[in-house]
């Protein structure tokens, strides 16, 4: 093996190398900002089974891609709300079904509904 043979050989390693710390970089970055996410949304739960009140709602959007979600329009005090909440496959109900909803007194936009396992 030659000089530049082992020269490129090196260049090449240095550059896996770099390659492997920017994703185990980026990894990090997401995993920060899924725990952060997550913690803002326990927060959100905690402060909501202090303070809440109930009231009704519409299922307007149900989605099993990227998580399963669930949208529901609820009405506090004559305004209207559209916001989103988890669910389990196993739960049956489907677009239109009304649905109970939980929000917090102090900002009803921050809500959790009847299929969470929080409510």
């Amino acid at each position: 093996m030659n000089i530049f043979a082992s020269d490129f050989l090196i260049i090449r390693m240095k550059n896996k190398l770099k390659i492997f710390g920017i994703i185990v970089a980026l990894q990090a970055v997401l995993y920060l900002i899924y725990t952060s996410l997550r913690a803002q949304r326990l927060q959100e739960i905690e402060d909501i089974n202090q303070d809440f009140s109930i009231t009704k709602g519409v299922v307007t959007r149900r989605s099993t891609t990227k998580g399963n979600n669930v949208w529901v329009k609820y009405t506090v005090n004559g305004v209207d709300y559209v916001n989103s909440d988890g669910f389990y496959e196993f739960q049956k109900f489907k677009v239109g079904d009304t649905v109970k909803v939980k929000y917090l007194n102090t900002n009803p936009d921050i809500m959790i509904t009847q299929y969470n396992n929080d409510f």
